[in-house]
């Protein structure tokens, strides 16, 4: 008998869409069962999207193509963790479609990036590459990340892999968020309005937080003087948790060790920014834990299947929260 059963109809966008694209076609979930269009251009997503019942791809790609989607769109799988862009754009709307993330693949990625600039700072590495450019031997001692005390404002997925990591490598680990970590993931847990009594116990701050009216600006003057003088900041979650301006000072007037920042309000940071001239601040440019395709794609084919199927959808965004 002749299956009538119309594709489910995709839309790929996404700055790595060649990788997709490969990935997605070596896959091959069926065309009798799913038509992918991959968007190369923005005229070519815009003439797809009104009959595109699945948005798949990275939310800057994604946003503008909502005022182009009908009433078919019923699934935006996001191929980044963060949603910041579309949870505003889907929250007034009555029947807005279900969003997904990527969740379960950054916390490596992230405990990579956060030691490599643990380490630099602890071993001096820039300072020892400038003494080598002046030819200056430096003999200099380093120090060790073993008795330190990481704190880690945030406990998801990417938290707790770096809590376990850190421990390995000998650090004491506070937490600080919403619900209680599980037994023996930290040394000690904060819940959100102890967040300051965390903060002066800890040589190391990582945040990865995302943008909510709750998170926004936490880090203010007043949180950052609660710090232990030296300590480190590093920020990979979200721009807005932090007040730019509080973070120059603290790092201008020593109070701060250094501060490591990964994201901004506005990106690409601009060149007028006092980011870029203030002492003892590292800018990584957003790099922090990136989306590999290779990564995200057999979550997205998951998640497909389970669509197909009528189940449940893995890592779905609660649009109140905005995560």
């Amino acid at each position: 008998m002749k299956n009538n059963k119309q594709p489910l109809r995709v839309l790929v966008v996404s700055e790595e869409l060649p990788q997709y694209q490969a990935l997605l076609q070596q896959a091959e979930p069926g065309a009798d069962q799913v038509a992918f269009c991959f968007g190369e251009t923005d005229e070519q997503a815009q003439a797809f999207a009104p009959k595109a019942q699945v948005l798949f791809g990275d939310p800057d790609r994604i946003l503008p193509l909502l005022e182009h989607c009908g009433p078919r769109l019923r699934w935006i799988q996001s191929s980044w963790a963060g949603v910041a862009p579309l949870v505003p754009a889907l929250q007034g709307r009555s029947e807005a479609p279900l969003l997904t993330n990527i969740r379960g693949v950054f916390g490596p990625l992230m405990a990579e990036y956060l030691f490599t600039y643990l380490l630099a700072h602890e071993r001096r590495l820039i300072e020892r590459w400038q003494s080598q450019q002046q030819r200056c031997w430096d003999s200099r001692p380093g120090g060790t990340l073993q008795g330190k005390t990481l704190g880690l404002l945030g406990l998801g997925s990417i938290g707790s892999h770096v809590a376990a990591v850190a421990r390995a490598l000998g650090l004491r680990v506070l937490g600080c968020s919403r619900s209680a970590p599980a037994p023996g993931l930290v040394d000690a847990h904060f819940v959100t309005a102890e967040f300051g009594q965390m903060l002066g116990q800890v040589d190391y701050l990582l945040c990865t937080l995302p943008s909510t009216p709750e998170t926004r600006n936490l880090l203010d003057g007043p949180m950052l003087e609660r710090m232990r003088p030296g300590a480190v900041l590093v920020n990979a979650g979200r721009g807005d948790l932090i007040d730019d301006q509080a973070v120059v000072n603290a790092l201008k007037q020593e109070r701060l060790g250094a501060a490591v920042l990964d994201v901004f309000r506005q990106e690409p940071l601009p060149s007028s920014h006092p980011f870029w001239d203030t002492p003892g601040l590292l800018i990584s440019g957003h790099s922090a834990a990136p989306s590999y395709p290779q990564q995200v794609v057999p979550i997205f084919l998951d998640n497909l299947q389970r669509y197909q199927a009528g189940q449940a959808l893995h890592f779905q965004v609660d649009l109140d929260r905005g995560y």
